[in-house]
C-alpha cells in the first residue's frame, strides 16, 4: 500500500493526525520491514536537512495560510487534503530522499559554471504587438479592443468595456523558463500558467462557448457559466462545467494529464474524436500517452500535481527523469544521463522553485549516489 508524505512527515513532526490517517499510518508501517526502514532514514533524513537548515522558513506565513485554508474547508471539503498539504509543505521546507535504499552512501558534488538567467513574461496583443511584462510595484491599465486589461505584478486582470464589436479579438500569454503568471479573463475565470506554457485566449467571450488554447501548464479556477468552457490542447480537447483542475500537456512529457481538483469535467481526443466526453471526478486524472495515445484514469493525491502553484517541486516515489524533467524545464536546461538506469532510480521529495539550480542540485545528490555536472545549460547526470 502506498502513503501519503505529507501523513509522514505530520506524524514525524508530532502534528495532529485524523483518526482515518493516524490507521492508515499504522497499517502501512506493520505491512512490510521495508515500510519501517525507510520511516526510520525518513526521520533520520529530516533532521539532517533541519540541522543543514538548507531551507529558511517563514513559520508565520505557514500558520496564516494554514488557518485560511482550514477556513475554506468548512466550506469545501474536497479541497481539504489540498489545504492541509500544502501548509505542511510550506512549513517542512524540503524532505528528500531515495525510496528503500538503506545501504546507499549519501555525498554530494556539483559542479557548475555558470547562472541560469530568467527571461520576462511577454503579452502579444491582437494587432502582434508584444509587450513585455516586467515585475513592478506600479498597476498600468491598457484598453484592447472591447476590454480593460490591468496589469499588476504578476497577474494580468481583463474586464469588459461597455461596447462589444462583432469580431473576436485574440490575446496570447507566453510565460519563459522559471517562470509563472496568472491573468483573470473578462468572464473572471482565472487561470495560473506554469513556466514554458503558452496561453491563447479571446479579449472577450462571445458566442456559444469559451474556448482558450493551452501549451504547457495551467491550473485553471473556471467561473461557473451556463456557456460551456473548453480548454483545447494540441491533441485534447477537455470541456469544463465549472470547476477547479489542472491540464499539463508539454511535448517533452511522456502523458498529457488532466487532474480534477473540484467539480467536474470531460476530456476528448482531437485526432480520434470520441463520440462521449471521458468525465472526471474530484481527486481523479486522465492520462494519455504522448506515444501511443492511450487513454487511462486513475485516483490520485492531487497535491503533488498543483503544488508547482504553491512555488514547489514535489515528488512522490517519482522517478528521477520525471523530476529532472521539471526542473530542466524551470530552469531552461537540458539534462544527459551517464547511465540510463539512473532515470529510474525512485525520489520523494519536497523542494522550493526559488532555489538555486545548484542548490537543487546540491540536495538530489546529497540524497543519492548520483553527481551533477552542469556546464552553460547542460546537466549531466552520473555515477
Amino acid at each position: 500500500m502506498e502513503i501519503s508524505i505529507s501523513i509522514l512527515y505530520r506524524k514525524m513532526a508530532k502534528m495532529p493526525l485524523m483518526k482515518e490517517e493516524e490507521e492508515l499510518f499504522d497499517k502501512w508501517y506493520s505491512e512490510r520491514e521495508e515500510h519501517r526502514v525507510y520511516w526510520e532514514r525518513f526521520c533520520r533524513q529530516q533532521e539532517k536537512i533541519q540541522e543543514r537548515q538548507k531551507s529558511i522558513v517563514n513559520v508565520e506565513v505557514g500558520l496564516v495560510r494554514l488557518k485560511r485554508d482550514y477556513y475554506k474547508v468548512r466550506r469545501r471539503m474536497i479541497w481539504m487534503r489540498v489545504s492541509v498539504a500544502v501548509s505542511i509543505f510550506i512549513l517542512m521546507g524540503l524532505i528528500v530522499s531515495f525510496l528503500y535504499q538503506p545501504r546507499q552512501k549519501f555525498y554530494s558534488q556539483v559542479e557548475h559554471k555558470s547562472v541560469i538567467e530568467q527571461e520576462n513574461v511577454v503579452l502579444k496583443l491582437s494587432d502582434g504587438k508584444n509587450i513585455v511584462l516586467q515585475d513592478s510595484s506600479t498597476v498600468t491599465t491598457l484598453h484592447e479592443k472591447e476590454a480593460f486589461i490591468q496589469i499588476e505584478t504578476g497577474r494580468l486582470h481583463y474586464q469588459m468595456d461597455s461596447v462589444l464589436g462583432d469580431v473576436m479579438a485574440y490575446n496570447e500569454l507566453k510565460v519563459p523558463a522559471a517562470g509563472e503568471y496568472q491573468v483573470v479573463l473578462t468572464d473572471g475565470t482565472k487561470v495560473f500558467l506554469n513556466s514554458s506554457s503558452i496561453l491563447r485566449y479571446p479579449v472577450v467571450f462571445t458566442g456559444k462557448e469559451r474556448r482558450v488554447y493551452l501549451d504547457g501548464e495551467a491550473f485553471f479556477v473556471v467561473e461557473h457559466s451556463e456557456i460551456p468552457f473548453i480548454v483545447e490542447t494540441k491533441e485534447e480537447e477537455i470541456r469544463v462545467f465549472g470547476t477547479e483542475f489542472n491540464v499539463m500537456t508539454y511535448a517533452e512529457e511522456k502523458q498529457m494529464q488532466a487532474t480534477l481538483v473540484r467539480g467536474s469535467i470531460g476530456v476528448k481526443m482531437k485526432v480520434e474524436p470520441m463520440k462521449d466526453y471521458v468525465k472526471l471526478i474530484p481527486g481523479e486524472q486522465l492520462l494519455v500517452d504522448n506515444q501511443t495515445r492511450e487513454i487511462s484514469v486513475r485516483k490520485v493525491d492531487v497535491f503533488p500535481y498543483i503544488a508547482w502553484k504553491e512555488g514547489l517541486f514535489v515528488s512522490q516515489n517519482d522517478d528521477l527523469e520525471t523530476i529532472m524533467t521539471k526542473i530542466a524545464r524551470w530552469y531552461n536546461v537540458n539534462v544527459f544521463y551517464q547511465n540510463s538506469y539512473l532515470k529510474e532510480k525512485k525520489f520523494w521529495g519536497v523542494m522550493k522553485k526559488q532555489d538555486s539550480l545548484e542548490k537543487i542540485l546540491e540536495i538530489i545528490a546529497k540524497a543519492g549516489h548520483v553527481k551533477f555536472n552542469v556546464n552553460d545549460r547542460t546537466v549531466i547526470v552520473t555515477e
